[in-house]
């Protein structure tokens, strides 16, 4: 939830005109790469991405793009990225020399848009980190300044197709936040007006025809089906998209099994579990205890094996911390069904109140007692 706010404040920042001296508007060779390099980072295939970026580089080295693709390679290859690890100062650095950047751009009337976006989007990606890391309170003295120029914004997505992202988000946001929180109404009355059906069009449009945001796209459409349409189904429609691209992100095979654990879909999480069999790091382990205990308890019926695994994943999620909120939820609401279960109520409110503390999620919360549905 705090991942999507703040990208939307962030949508509306800084829209005004900057440049740069070396455009890939113009450049397919120059765009083939990006996508090049994006599509192995996104896979976690670091080694490949590198030697791209590094290519880019040298071509380009005045250019914000292989700044912007360095930090992704960053943020991905120290996946959870935590602001206690050192590449985290990496991150948050490079996403800053690509704001500096496009501001020393403004002046080049060639490539004004890419100034604009990577101006906005290295603002933008840094503060979903922030977000992620239950930390947004990093990014609330820029807040004031940023819808002022959002407006401009809208008009600039047939010039540069990466903003039907922004604006889609914009446009579905605006809308479906204050409708399931009301007490924002009043926040909001004196903003530009959305449209639901419209964004969610606009983000279909930049899931098939951009390159720098396709993915964030892809997995925004996914979270909004989540947060807001109450749609399971179609959330699992772009995880699995997802998944099926970049079969070894880590976040993207967390995400999937998130839902389908509460779709039923255990063969297909058993064949998810199975090809991460090699994978030895902390957030993969939860992931695979989360499964194994939810399969426990709904599958197996193996109520002591469950209650033993979801508090492993509490442990583990406390170590990766806020980025492991939606984990950590669905173990505590899996011990609040079990305690329930035992008719044990009291427990079961409790465990369920702190599952709320960390999730806005109804299909988490909602989940209920018993065999699958």
């Amino acid at each position: 939830m705090s991942r999507l706010l703040v990208t939307l404040c962030y949508l509306c920042i800084c829209w005004t005109v900057v440049s740069s001296q070396a455009s890939y508007l113009n450049r397919p060779d120059l765009l083939n790469q990006v996508e090049e390099c994006l599509n192995h980072t996104y896979n976690f295939s670091f080694k490949e991405a590198r030697k791209v970026q590094l290519d880019l580089s040298e071509i380009t080295p005045e250019h914000p793009a292989p700044l912007f693709l360095e930090a992704l390679i960053v943020y991905w290859e120290n996946f959870p990225l935590t602001p206690e690890k050192e590449p985290a100062d990496s991150f948050v650095m490079l996403m800053d020399q690509v704001v500096e950047q496009s501001e020393l751009l403004m002046e080049d009337e060639g490539a004004q848009l890419e100034g604009i976006f990577f101006d906005l989007f290295g603002r933008a990606l840094k503060a979903m980190y922030w977000a992620d890391n239950g930390k947004s309170g990093k990014v609330i003295p820029d807040l004031g300044t940023m819808y002022r120029n959002t407006k401009e914004g809208f008009a600039l997505k047939d010039q540069f197709v990466e903003f039907y992202f922004s604006t889609g988000l914009y446009n579905y946001y605006i809308e479906a936040y204050p409708e399931a929180h009301p007490g924002y109404k009043p926040l909001v009355a004196f903003m530009k007006e959305g449209d639901k059906t419209l964004g969610l069009q606009q983000l279909g449009y930049a899931i098939d025809h951009a390159i720098y945001l396709r993915v964030e796209s892809i997995f925004f459409m996914s979270l909004l089906q989540l947060n807001y349409e109450d749609d399971l189904e179609g959330a699992s429609v772009y995880a699995r998209q997802l998944h099926r691209e970049f079969p070894n992100n880590l976040y993207y095979q967390g995400h999937l099994v998130t839902i389908l654990l509460h779709l039923h879909q255990f063969e297909e999480v058993e064949e998810i579990l199975e090809a991460m069999k090699h994978q030895e790091d902390s957030y993969s382990e939860m992931i695979k205890r989360l499964a194994l205990a939810f399969m426990s308890e709904k599958m197996h019926n193996h109520p002591l094996v469950a209650q033993n695994e979801y508090g492993e994943v509490v442990k583990l999620a406390d170590l990766i911390g806020p980025f492991a909120d939606v984990f950590k939820a669905m173990a505590y609401m899996g011990l609040s069904r079990l305690n329930e279960q035992k008719e044990l109520h009291s427990e079961s409110k409790r465990y369920a109140r702190k599952a709320g503390n960390h999730t806005a999620y109804k299909f988490i919360l909602n989940e209920k007692a018993g065999d699958p549905r």
